[in-house]
């Protein structure tokens, strides 16, 4: 159905539902069914609390994605898409649906047994969400929290009582917070769930009784199917899990496996002949991708993988999702040969109108001893000594070939001291010139990560010099970042907007740190 449809079909969802509904309907919340306008990274905004209302962020910001004439939708989110083709194959796509959650009452009815809702960021706790809505305070929660309220709130919970089943990455934070009874969630399944869907689905199906909470076994690479229809931004999953085992990041609990070549371009496939622009693939590491052992990169089969996707009939775009630093290091010329595809196939441009190519990349700290502590296969096939050095090396590799990414640092690591935000500080200060945009982040304590029983990190426990981490990488991302003619003027009026703020919302002490952020230092 075309986006001018989407309205209508909306308003009138009420007088058509299918007969007694839809066996199993799976769903997200309004902020994880939208490609927010093909923009992966604009979706990180749903972290903040933004104030203005659910109408207009709907309409503008995540609209929703295009429907089929039956009402589902034409894209879900990817973990939704797998769970559903496991459904599919099990009880028949007849008796399942994937839809948008304003469509709920079309597809439940009373022959409805169970609803499966995904959330990776279901009560805002995230790292993005917990950060940047503490920093700015606007309003209690963060959009995502908001959205999976409200998605919760729909009537046909009350009135048809299915049973209710909460996966995706976020879904621990149900579980953490204690409020799974409260929110009316039968089943909170963590981890992946390939291995145990369909026995949980079956259970739900046949009224039996679900567990409170469900940790799933980790599947075999057999046991994880193509998907069956279209994904958001068009992701598709070339590696799962990472090895390098940093302890404060849930993918190291993931057992590490390479899709087939055929499978991925299987998927790519069925984003590309559903109209979808945008391929995105899904890695920890694309230079992971068929490494037999260790660290180093097969060149010639990541060279191949973006080759073929590239040569896949209606693809416009290719967006990598995560790459590490130190492969680039290893093999520059890997990166010179997949960064003239990359380029090519990526629809973001620079000030000058360039094209560039951007993927997300985990600096986290400059500090050796915090490397060596909590992360140290980071730094691998190199020493946590040298990680400060790969970090710069890398970054001017990857700039000298147009991909300028985006970097996360964690702020407020537990143990951390003064010399290891020093450390932060000077690496920062070493990569002032290069094309890259910071993400700082405070600590979070995620439940499937090894220091999940560690203290978050909070504003009020920020030195000076936190506070400066965070002040020098916000200055570096106006500098470098800044647009032009109108685009800047609105870039600038909203930061000093937020900036006014910030002053107001955390007293006299971070003044200095907003006049630096805002050069007016």
């Amino acid at each position: 159905m075309e986006a001018n449809g989407k309205g209508k079909l909306l308003r009138e969802t009420s007088s058509k539902r299918r007969d007694g509904g839809k066996k199993i309907v799976l769903t997200a919340s309004v902020v994880e069914m939208s490609d927010f306008n093909l923009n992966p990274f604009l979706a990180f905004s749903a972290g903040f609390p933004l104030p203005f209302s659910k109408k207009l962020l709907r309409k503008r910001l995540y609209p929703p994605p295009p429907f089929n004439d039956d009402g589902t939708v034409k894209q879900a989110p990817y973990g939704l898409r797998k769970i559903e083709s496991l459904l599919i194959d099990e009880f028949g796509e007849e008796n399942v649906a994937t839809v948008y959650p304003t469509m709920l009452e079309m597809f439940v009815g009373e022959e409805t047994r169970v609803i499966g809702i995904s959330s990776m960021d279901p009560l805002g706790i995230g790292f993005v969400s917990r950060t940047y809505t503490s920093l700015t305070g606007l309003t209690g929660k963060p959009v995502t929290r908001v959205e999976f309220e409200n998605l919760l709130s729909n009537p046909v919970f009350k009135k048809y009582r299915p049973r209710v089943i909460l996966g995706g990455s976020g879904a621990w934070q149900v579980v953490k917070a204690g409020i799974q009874r409260e929110l009316g969630i039968d089943s909170v399944v963590m981890g992946e769930a390939e291995e145990d869907a369909v026995k949980l689905f079956r259970k739900a199906l046949n009224g039996e009784e679900l567990p409170r909470q469900l940790v799933c076994r980790k599947p075999g690479l057999e046991k994880v199917p193509c998907i069956k229809k279209a994904s958001l931004f068009g992701v598709v999953e070339v590696t799962r899990g990472c090895g390098r085992g940093c302890q404060f990041c849930s993918p190291t609990l993931r057992q590490k496996y390479s899709f087939p070549l055929e499978h991925v371009l299987k998927e790519v496939d069925v984003n590309a002949r559903s109209g979808t622009k945008m391929i995105t693939l899904q890695t920890d590491d694309i230079f992971l991708y068929e490494t037999d052992s260790g660290f180093t990169p097969n060149g010639e089969a990541v060279f191949e993988l973006v080759d073929s996707v590239a040569k896949v009939k209606g693809v416009q775009y290719i967006q990598v999702a995560h790459a590490a630093l130190p492969p680039v290091v290893y093999d520059r010329g890997l990166v010179e040969k997949i960064a003239a595809t990359l380029v090519e196939k990526s629809r973001w441009t620079y000030l000058n109108g360039q094209k560039y190519a951007t993927f997300e990349i985990g600096i986290e700290t400059g500090s050796v001893r915090l490397i060596e502590k909590y992360m140290k296969g980071k730094a691998l096939p190199y020493t946590p000594e040298q990680w400060p050095d790969i970090v710069v090396q890398a970054l001017g590799i990857l700039n000298d070939n147009q991909i300028y990414p985006l970097a996360t640092l964690v702020v407020g690591l537990p143990t951390e001291n003064e010399q290891d935000v020093v450390a932060t500080l000077e690496l920062l200060d070493r990569l002032k010139n290069n094309k890259v945009f910071f993400v700082p982040l405070l600590f979070t304590s995620e439940e499937d990560c090894v220091l999940n029983s560690e203290k978050h990190a909070d504003l009020h426990g920020l030195s000076e010099l936190h506070w400066d981490v965070f002040s020098t990488c916000w200055r570096h991302n106006v500098k470098t970042w800044r647009g032009k003619g109108f685009q800047k003027l609105i870039r600038i009026g909203g930061l000093l907007a937020y900036l006014a703020y910030y002053r107001w919302l955390h007293g006299p002490r971070v003044l200095k740190h907003i006049l630096n952020v805002s050069g007016w230092r």
